[in-house]
């Protein structure tokens, strides 16, 4: 299978972001154990709101894909067209972007998760003062991040050309 057709497929977004969810609860289950020392626990943390985060950019980035609306050139993703308004890895802008309407809990849920997918998850301070401020008192994680986050991607899998009773439909040859 070549490139373009892995890349505008969207059960290939959806594999990966069922693969990141699993991840993500691994290491909240880890950082939650009683066992787990202090520095290897909020790396777990970090590491679990990453991949949490990561799950749901793929979620997004899937229903864009079965839209038709990733754009490829030049033998890569053009992130501009694809996603145009949207901030890197901002999973606010990409529910707009896909119009996916959401409540409070789940706004809440998108936003601090962009803190992660932004910069927390990979880097230990943020690239500006600004990011820094915003993330304060929205560093956390709790058992029902997991629910929420798995209701938004069968919200976002149900925009696609899924189906519950036979799967995601054949690739072409």
């Amino acid at each position: 299978m070549d490139f373009k057709t892995k890349t505008v497929n969207a059960e290939f977004w959806f594999t990966q972001a069922s693969q990141m969810l699993a991840a993500a609860e691994v290491l909240f289950c880890a950082m939650s154990s009683r066992s787990s020392e202090m520095e290897t626990s909020v790396g777990c943390h970090k590491g679990s709101m990453f991949l949490l985060g990561i799950a749901l950019e793929n979620a997004f980035k899937g229903v864009v894909a079965s839209q038709g609306k990733l754009i490829i050139g030049r033998a890569r993703i053009d992130t501009r067209k694809s996603f145009p308004g949207c901030k890197n890895h901002n999973l606010s802008d990409l529910a707009k972007l896909v119009n996916l309407e959401t409540n409070l809990t789940e706004k809440e849920l998108l936003q601090r998760l962009s803190i992660y997918t932004i910069w927390a998850g990979k880097y230990g301070t943020p690239l500006s003062e600004t990011e820094y401020t915003n993330a304060q008192g929205h560093q956390h994680q709790s058992p029902r991040d997991f629910e929420i986050a798995k209701n938004l991607i069968f919200k976002l899998r149900a925009r696609t050309d899924f189906d519950a009773q036979s799967g995601w439909p054949e690739l072409p040859s």
